[in-house]
């Protein structure tokens, strides 16, 4: 079978880990970044090389925030080709990957959520901070791995933080002011169809944020049954079949929901559980495709 990955997610491990199981079972596997694709109209038919060129019987689609609207099209164009796509539903998210869609949903349901607010506006940073208390969390809505996460402790470090954004020519965008919360467990569940891994993440030295990408280290952690299925709604209210749910656990065991992840590495996981996540991930997508 041939499969073809697009992402563009290259850094990491996952996608070698992910060629060494499709190519166990027979399958060659192909990786295309999506704004590499160039689209040929000739003749009134439409093409695409790069693409075409692999044959695929199944396309993958994993970390392509980036293109989101390109990917769209591309699906529509592999499916008018017979050829089955794994999407995680992303025609029926119609483009609302981000955080800020995200938290909309999860609020909707009432899902236990930290006091949160999303501006566009610099300006309105101070009176929500006040509202929040401090510390709080500043983070945007178009990163992960803890990239752009900042703990603000005062308003002193909001203004500093403000115009050294300003500064750097920097727009606040859409920009997510959040309540810290003092916590006994900081957990990544992995979902993938119906199963569940867990890890306690611990962050390092010196670091607030305890995600492994920035050298955090990370442990089995046993799933009680309350915090898999707040782990396991938070992905179907997303409505996703393979997702990283973010929640931390306090020492009076409040859980609180903090993110979800729509395409979550899984190195950090396949250390913590001794687990071949890139096999299962794999056999979902293949068996899921459509």
């Amino acid at each position: 079978m041939n499969i073809t990955l697009l992402t563009n997610v290259l850094s990491g491990t996952e996608n070698s880990r992910l060629s060494e199981e499709a190519t166990k079972f027979g399958h060659t596997l192909t990786i295309l970044e999506p704004q590499n694709l160039t689209v040929h109209i000739e003749n009134n038919t439409l093409s695409i090389p790069e693409l075409d060129d692999t044959k695929p019987n199944i396309v993958i689609l994993r970390g392509v925030l980036v293109s989101v609207k390109k990917i769209v099209a591309l699906i529509s164009y592999c499916r008018s080709k017979n050829i089955k796509v794994f999407d995680n539903n992303l025609l029926q998210m119609q483009y609302s990957i981000n955080k800020t869609s995200d938290l909309i949903k999860l609020g909707i349901e009432g899902l236990p959520l930290p006091n949160t607010f999303i501006t566009e506006n610099f300006a309105n940073m101070p009176a929500l901070a006040e509202k929040l208390g401090y510390p709080l969390i500043v983070k945007p809505i178009d990163t992960g791995k803890g990239i752009g996460v900042t703990m603000i402790k005062n308003q002193e470090e909001l203004t500093t933080y403000v115009e050294s954004k300003k500064a750097a020519g920097t727009k606040a965008k859409r920009t997510i002011l959040q309540q810290f919360i003092p916590y006994l467990h900081d957990l990544r569940i992995l979902v993938i169809g119906d199963q569940t891994f867990c890890m306690k993440r611990i962050p390092p030295q010196g670091d607030f944020r305890a995600n492994f990408s920035i050298g955090g280290t990370v442990k089995l952690f046993e799933l009680d049954k309350e915090t898999k299925d707040l782990a396991i709604t938070a992905l179907r209210k997303i409505d996703m079949s393979i997702g990283g749910v973010d929640i931390l656990i306090t020492d009076k065991n409040e859980r609180y929901l903090l993110e979800v992840n729509h395409s979550p590495g899984f190195e950090g996981m396949e250390k913590a559980t001794d687990t071949n996540i890139a096999l299962l991930f794999l056999t979902h997508a293949i068996t899921s495709a459509k």
